[in-house]
């Protein structure tokens, strides 16, 4: 970015002085205070995403890229892979909160910890199911366990979690978090992802403008089988042939091309070398910032 220089006005080096110290990083679909618009960075492309969907669409895109970080960890051949699916949840309050991946709108499932869902794939078709749960905001008598079929792998350094995610055959999302990296790190270790659909359109199901999902990023991107499955939240013969499908079909390493670390450098360099005076000002005006610094 242009250094601070004497010649220019001093309205001039206010704009250049807040054009140095406003970019503001927000993860998510929005733009952030003082100024907005392009000087927030974003990690997904949201100008591309559907209208009603895109509230961060004047942001920058600047993204980020798991691409060095994930070709440390080895490739491991499908055929040396157990039958061995992850279920990637955070915390075990994913399991009963809205739009758990299995929840039946009819609250039917009246106690989704003792779902059995788990355990009849695990029996039926031989599945290992696996996760990390934290116990954070669940009650702790009687302690809180994971769904049957379900075995905590224990907590581990980054770079164990990474080998024992590229041993798995499918990451199963269950609906929360959002936006996480997760998902594209496991497409770069070859193992497919299931994504919830959260909402949609009840008159126009298959419409991905109004789906919303656990990965946006996933669904406007265009990512599809064999990478990425979009399951319906409720829909447990969906998923479970997501599953079965994700299982016994291979990937080899998948990258989108906007996620390569060359597409990221690309990207900053047009973020550093930017003479953003004249775009401050026009932010400033819009948003009657007054820069005191």
């Amino acid at each position: 970015m242009p250094r601070l220089n004497s010649r220019y006005p001093k309205r001039w080096r206010s704009i250049q002085r807040v054009s140095r110290k406003v970019f503001i990083a927000n993860w998510w679909n929005g733009s952030s205070p003082p100024l907005g618009g392009p000087f927030t960075l974003s990690p997904e492309r949201y100008h591309q995403w559907p209208k009603g969907n895109n509230n961060g669409k004047d942001n920058f895109y600047v993204g980020y890229s798991l691409e060095k970080t994930c070709l440390k960890t080895p490739f491991t051949p499908h055929a040396q892979r157990p039958r061995q699916a992850y279920i990637f949840a955070k915390f075990l309050k994913f399991f009963v909160m809205p739009n758990y991946i299995l929840q039946d709108p009819q609250g039917v499932m009246e106690n989704q910890l003792n779902d059995d869902f788990y355990a009849n794939l695990a029996r039926t078709d031989n599945i290992t199911w696996l996760g990390q749960f934290k116990p954070d905001g669940m009650p702790k008598d009687p302690a809180p366990h994971p769904p049957p079929g379900i075995t905590q792998a224990g907590r581990m350094e980054r770079p164990a979690f990474q080998r024992l995610i590229g041993q798995s055959r499918v990451l199963l999302g269950i609906g929360r978090p959002g936006l996480s990296p997760t998902p594209y790190e496991a497409l770069c270790l070859g193992v497919p992802f299931i994504n919830p659909i959260k909402e949609w359109d009840q008159k126009d199901p298959e419409n991905r403008d109004k789906w919303e999902a656990q990965h946006d990023g996933l669904v406007f991107t265009g990512v599809d089988e064999p990478y990425v499955y979009h399951v319906k939240n409720g829909d447990r013969d969906g998923v479970a042939r997501a599953v079965k499908t994700a299982m016994e079909t291979p990937i080899e390493r998948f990258i989108p091309p906007h996620m390569k670390m060359s597409a990221l450098i690309d990207r900053m360099k047009v973020l550093l070398e930017t003479d953003w005076r004249p775009t401050a000002q026009v932010q400033m005006e819009a948003t009657k910032y007054v820069f005191d610094g």
